[in-house]
C-alpha cells in the first residue's frame, strides 16, 4: 500500500486504541446480563445450532455468534469483548475513510482546487473521536449498532466500486454487486436498520455520481425509486406475520402517534444536540414524553427539524461553482442523518425514548456534514492555518471526552451513579444503582437505593422485588416474601420475584410452595438455569424424582459442564434405580472437577449394591484422598475392611476416625461397640 495512504489509517487505528484502551477491563453492564451471561446459546461455538431456529432473523444471529466468539476466546472476562468492539470501531472507522476518498474520486471534475485530499482524514478522525459514539464502543451489548455501520458502508463501497467499473468499462462489476448484496445481508442479520440502505443507494447516487437538477434526477428515476417500497413493504411484511407485529418490537409503552410527536423534539434537542455539542453524556436519558399535540410548545422541534429540512434542501438544490465539493459533502451527510434515523424515530415505538447508540449509524452523516463545511472554510477563507489549529483543538477535547466517559463505564455503581446524578427524576439509575451494592455486598447501601426507586414510584416491581431479595440475604424472610408478593401483583410474570419467592419459602420450609414458585419462575423465562437448578434439588427433597430428573437435563442442556448438577443427576437416577446411568452421571461430576468428593462416595455405595468390593475400596479411598474430614466414608471403609476383608488394622482405623471427626454422629454407640469389638477380639 502507498505510504501516504498507510500513514493515515495507522494515526487513525492508534488514536483508537489510545482513547479506548480504559475500557477494556469495564464491567458488563445492563442489557449484558440477560444478553450475555444469562444466554446458554452464546457459550461457545458449539451452540450456535441453538440460536439458529426459525426466529433467528429476529435474534440478530451475526450479533449472538460474535458473542459466541468472544466466550470461546475468553469465556465471561470481558477484555475480548470489549477489544472486539474496539477493533469493530476501528474498522468502520477506516470504512468511512475508504467512502470519503472515494466520494472525491467520483467528484474529481470539480476538484481542480487544492486542499480536498485532507477531507477523508478530517472526517473518519470526526467520527473515531466523537464522544457520542462512546456508548455504542464501550457498552458491549451495543456492539449491533457498530456491526450494522460496517455492514452498511461495506455494502455501499462495493455496490459503487461495481457501478464506476460498470460506467467506465462497460463490465457489469457481478462480483461487486454480489459483495454488496452479501453485506446487506449480513446488516439483516444484525440489526434491523439496514432496510433503509436501498434509499442509501439512491442519495449517493445523486449527490455524487449524477450531474443533473433534482427535478430531472428524480424524472430520469421515478422508476427505480419506485421499487424502495419493496424492501420496506417486505420488512413490515415480516415483522407483521412472524416477528410479533410492526409496532411488538419491544415492551414500549407509547402510541405511535405519542412516540412520533416526541421523537421530533428527541432528534434535534437531544440527538443533534449531542452531535455538535457532545457533553453530558447519559446511559438513562430523562426525555419528556409529548402527548398533546395542540400544545404549541409541543411543536418546537417539529419547527426545528423543518428548518433543518429547509436548509438540507436550500443545500442540495442550490448549485455553487466555488464551493460544489462541501455542497455534495453537506447536503449527503444531512440525508444521510435523517434517513438513518428514520427508523427509531418515526412511528415505531421502542422501549427508551432517547437511546444514544442509535445515533452511530446517523454519526457517519455527520461527518460528512462537517466535512462539508470543513472544505467550505477552508475554500472561503484565506487564513487555513488557524482553521487547521481549531480542528486539532477540537479532536483533542473530543479525545478527552472520549477517556473521561469510558471512565463512567468502569463499573456499575459509577454508571449508575452518573445517570442517577444527571436523571435524578428517573427510577431505573436508583435500582441499578441497588443492584450494583448488592452485587458488593453493600446491603445498606443498596437498601438506600432501591427505597429512593421506591419513593419515585412505589409500585415500581424491579425495586419491590430487588429490596425483597435483600432482605431475604438478612433472614428477614417475612418482610422479604411481602416484598416478593407486591412485585408479583405488579407484574405476575416477572421471573426473578417468582424465583425469590421460591428460595424464601424454601428456607421457611415451605416446600411445595417454594417448587411452585419454582416452576412459575421457569415458566416466565424457560432459560432460566438457576430456577431449574434449585427445582431440580429441591424436588429430591420432596421425592419427585421425574421432575428433578428433568430439571437436572434441561440445566445441563445450558450449563453440560457443570459438576454438581451431573451429581444430582446422578442421585435422580440413582433413586430411580437406574445404576448404570447413576454412575455414568458420578464419574462425569467427577471428571469436571477433581476436588469434589462425593461423587466417589456415591460410586463406591453403587459398587457396595452390586458387591463389586474392591472397586468400592477404591472409591471411597479416592473420596478421602481429595476430602479426608469426612466421617461418613471413614464409617463405611472401616464396615467393609471389617466385614469383607477381614483387615482388623484397617477396619480399626477407618472406625476411630470417623468417631474423632465426628463424636456425636448418629452410629456413634454402634459404632464405638463395634470398636471395642475388634480390640478385644483375639487374633487366629
Amino acid at each position: 500500500m502507498n505510504p501516504s495512504l498507510l500513514f493515515p489509517r495507522l494515526i487513525l487505528i492508534a488514536l483508537i486504541g489510545l482513547v479506548y484502551s480504559n475500557t477494556l477491563l469495564n464491567s458488563f453492564h445492563f442489557d449484558d446480563l440477560p444478553s450475555i451471561l444469562e444466554k446458554p446459546w452464546i457459550r461457545g461455538l458449539d451452540k450456535i445450532p441453538q440460536f439458529l431456529n426459525k426466529d433467528s432473523l429476529f435474534q440478530r444471529p451475526l450479533v449472538i455468534l460474535s458473542f459466541n466468539i468472544n466466550y470461546a476466546i475468553s469465556e465471561f472476562e470481558v477484555w475480548s469483548y470489549h477489544l472486539f468492539n474496539i477493533l469493530l470501531h476501528a474498522l468502520a472507522t477506516l470504512l468511512v475513510y475508504q467512502l470519503a476518498r472515494k466520494v472525491l474520486n467520483f467528484l474529481e471534475d470539480f476538484s481542480s482546487q487544492k486542499g480536498f485530499a485532507v477531507l477523508p482524514f478530517f472526517a473518519a478522525m470526526v467520527f473515531a473521536l466523537h464522544p457520542l459514539n462512546t456508548q455504542s464502543i464501550t457498552y458491549i451489548s451495543s456492539r449491533s449498532s457498530i456491526m450494522v455501520t460496517v455492514c452498511y458502508l461495506s455494502a455501499l463501497i462495493l455496490f459503487f466500486d461495481g457501478f464506476k467499473k460498470w460506467k467506465q468499462t462497460g463490465q457489469k462489476g457481478w462480483p461487486y454487486f454480489i459483495g454488496s448484496g452479501y453485506f446487506f445481508f449480513l446488516g439483516g442479520l444484525t440489526k434491523e436498520i439496514i432496510i433503509t440502505f436501498p434509499a442509501m443507494l439512491f442519495i449517493f447516487h445523486f449527490y455524487f455520481i449524477s450531474r443533473e437538477t433534482p427535478k430531472v434526477w428524480v424524472a430520469t428515476y421515478a422508476k427505480w425509486i419506485s421499487l424502495l417500497v419493496i424492501p420496506l413493504l417486505t420488512f413490515v411484511g415480516y415483522k407483521q406475520f412472524s416477528a410479533g407485529g410492526l409496532l411488538s418490537v419491544s415492551a414500549a409503552y407509547l402510541k405511535p402517534g405519542t412516540w412520533f410527536l416526541t421523537q421530533t423534539s428527541v432528534v434535534p434537542f437531544e440527538y443533534f444536540r449531542k452531535m455538535l455539542f457532545p457533553f453530558n453524556m447519559n446511559i438513562d436519558i430523562d426525555f419528556p414524553v409529548l402527548s398533546n399535540w395542540s400544545q404549541p410548545t409541543h411543536w418546537l422541534g417539529m419547527v426545528t427539524l423543518i428548518a433543518f429540512i429547509f436548509l438540507w434542501i436550500r443545500i442540495s438544490t442550490h448549485v455553487s461553482e466555488t464551493a460544489e465539493i462541501g455542497r455534495r459533502f453537506s447536503g449527503f451527510g444531512m440525508a444521510w442523518i435523517l434517513l438513518t434515523l428514520l427508523p427509531t424515530s418515526s412511528f415505531i415505538p421502542l422501549l427508551d425514548v432517547a437511546v444514544e447508540h442509535r445515533t452511530y449509524l446517523p454519526m457517519v452523516g455527520l461527518v460528512f456534514l462537517m466535512a462539508g463545511g470543513f472544505s467550505c472554510l477552508r475554500e472561503y477563507l484565506l487564513e487555513t492555518k488557524l482553521i487547521n489549529y481549531c480542528v486539532v483543538l477540537i479532536m483533542i477535547f473530543f479525545s478527552l471526552g472520549v477517556m473521561v466517559r469510558n471512565g463512567d463505564w468502569k463499573d456499575e455503581v459509577t454508571l449508575w451513579s452518573d445517570a442517577k446524578k444527571k436523571s435524578p427524576n428517573l427510577v431505573r439509575p436508583y435500582n441499578n444503582v441497588g443492584e450494583a451494592y448488592d452485587k458488593l455486598g453493600q446491603y445498606d447501601e443498596a437498601i438506600a437505593e432501591f427505597e429512593g426507586a421506591l419513593k419515585l414510584n412505589p409500585n415500581y416491581f424491579f425495586g419491590l422485588n430487588n429490596l425483597g431479595n435483600i432482605y431475604g440475604k438478612q433472614r428477614k424472610l417475612p418482610e422479604a416474601i411481602d416484598f416478593f408478593k407486591r412485585a408479583l401483583k405488579q407484574n405476575p410474570d416477572y421471573g426473578p420475584a417468582h424465583y425469590n419467592l421460591a428460595k424464601a419459602f424454601d428456607l421457611t420450609g415451605k416446600r411445595q410452595e417454594a417448587a411452585e414458585s419454582y416452576r412459575k419462575a421457569i415458566k416466565s423465562n424457560p432459560y432460566f438455569e438457576q430456577a431449574f437448578y434449585n427445582l431440580a434439588f429441591l424436588a429430591m427433597k420432596l421425592s419427585l424424582f421425574d421432575e428433578a430428573l428433568e430439571n437436572f437435563e434441561k440445566f445441563l442442556s445450558m450449563q453440560p459442564n457443570h459438576s454438581k448438577a451431573h451429581f444430582g443427576a446422578g442421585n435422580a437416577l440413582m433413586m430411580k434405580g437406574q445404576l448404570d446411568l447413576a454412575l455414568t452421571e458420578y464419574r462425569k461430576s467427577a471428571q469436571l472437577d477433581p476436588s469434589f468428593a462425593f461423587p466417589y462416595l456415591n460410586i463406591a455405595n453403587i459398587q457396595m449394591q452390586t458387591k463389586n468390593i474392591p472397586a468400592a475400596i477404591e472409591n471411597f479411598e479416592k473420596a478421602l484422598s481429595i476430602n479426608p474430614a469426612m466421617p461418613a466414608v471413614h464409617l463405611s471403609l472401616g464396615v467393609v475392611y471389617h466385614q469383607f476383608q477381614g483387615n482388623k488394622e484397617k477396619a480399626l482405623e477407618h472406625l476411630k476416625e470417623s468417631l474423632r471427626l465426628a463424636p456425636k454422629q448418629q452410629r456413634a454407640e454402634s459404632t464405638q461397640s463395634l470398636i471395642q469389638e475388634l480390640e478385644n477380639k483375639q487374633p487366629t
